[in-house]
């Protein structure tokens, strides 16, 4: 039987969201914790997925007749378009349904050039995917994004908790204005990487920004890097973006111990992540002596420059476009009014409440 690929209808998005709450979807992990409470379940079907799949995200799916074989959900924000979720139901070994599954994500993307507004594309998926799956990436002019693709775990407390180095201090931010900062400070981050390198890891890295918590590090009160903190279930999550002058030292093992001291709450496992492999790879002997092990993160994403010639120049309409209708990130986020709050004057970090921020996708993080 003939694929068709195109845009979901009405009729469609309902039918993905029962595949997503059934668990036919990327991101097993996020959609349990929706389909194992009624509420959230209730909610997701008939408010927050509507709404978001329908209407601020755009929806590709492949069928067979009635059936839908496989769909890839494309979120936006800022000047990244990327995938909330996705999955293809048939075997991708066979060739015709690794055709099919390139001619979906395809369909995605003549969409967004075709739109104009969105110069980078992200495609997410876990790392014990099948290999077809990058092969299709592959294929398509896709390739893996150095960017969180390693991580230090361990269980809190971690072996030491010291004070902040000398001359450091660390100071909270409101993280949805965080945005130019980060953009800034990622360059040295990336010290052998492209200018177009980094704006599209900036690109892609933004809508984190506003489902977490940021904290700024200064040394002699200039600012060298920053810290993004997560939760997730009984997890602390933290995200550093140091300069390389400060890889395997003594000064980061002391920041990363404060850090993972003061913002431990109730959580009893450490996940720290860096930007970049190469930051990890030099740190790592020094993190793993306090009681960390490394590991290769659950997730990749793979990324794409849309090519510069289709991408017109964004009208007032398209604008108006991006801020109105393209600012889909899921989860929708509350206000957290702790990061507005000013560090003591020995800079130590503010303790830190135990809401949980975000959901949905907050596994991807």
């Amino acid at each position: 039987m003939a694929t068709d690929i195109g845009k979901a209808t009405a009729r469609q998005v309902r039918d993905v969201l029962n595949m997503l709450v059934s668990g036919i979807t990327s991101d097993v992990s996020s959609m349990e914790q929706i389909a194992g409470s009624w509420w959230r379940r209730f909610l997701f079907m008939r408010w927050f997925g509507p709404r978001f799949l329908g209407k601020q995200m755009d929806t590709f799916v492949a069928t067979e007749g009635d059936r839908i074989i496989g769909f890839v959900i494309v979120q936006y924000d800022g000047d990244a378009a990327g995938t909330f979720d996705w999955a293809f139901v048939e075997p991708l070994e066979i060739e015709e349904n690794r055709e099919d599954f390139a001619d979906l994500v395809d369909a995605a993307l003549d969409h967004i050039e075709y739109q104009g507004i969105h110069p980078y594309f992200y495609f997410g998926f876990a790392t014990a995917s099948p290999s077809e799956v990058t092969q299709v990436l592959t294929d398509l002019g896709l390739g893996s994004a150095d960017y969180q693709n390693s991580q230090m775990v361990g269980e809190l407390p971690l072996k030491e908790s010291p004070s902040l180095p000398e001359d450091f201090r660390i100071a909270p931010q409101i993280s949805a204005r965080f945005g130019p900062r980060m953009s800034e400070l990622l360059p040295s981050v990336y010290p052998d990487a492209a200018a177009e390198e980094t704006e599209m890891i900036a690109a892609i890295h933004s809508s984190t920004l506003r489902s977490s918590k940021v904290f700024l590090v200064l040394q002699e009160g200039n600012e060298v890097g920053f810290v993004q903190q997560f939760r997730w279930r009984d997890e602390l999550r933290l995200l550093f973006a140091l300069p390389p002058a400060l890889w395997d030292t003594d000064t980061e093992r002391q920041i990363v111990a404060h850090m993972a001291s003061t913002l431990q709450g109730n959580t009893n496992r450490l996940r720290l992540r860096t930007f970049s492999d190469r930051h990890l790879n030099e740190s790592r002997q020094s993190l793993e002596s306090l009681g960390l092990d490394w590991q290769q993160a659950p997730w990749q994403r793979w990324v794409v420059a849309l090519e510069a010639e289709e991408l017109g120049g964004e009208t007032e309409e398209q604008e108006e476009s991006r801020k109105s209708r393209y600012d889909s990130v899921w989860p929708p986020e509350a206000p957290d009014s702790s990061q507005d709050r000013d560090v003591s004057a020995e800079g130590q970090v503010p303790e830190n409440d135990d809401q949980e921020t975000g959901g949905g996708n907050e596994e991807k993080s």
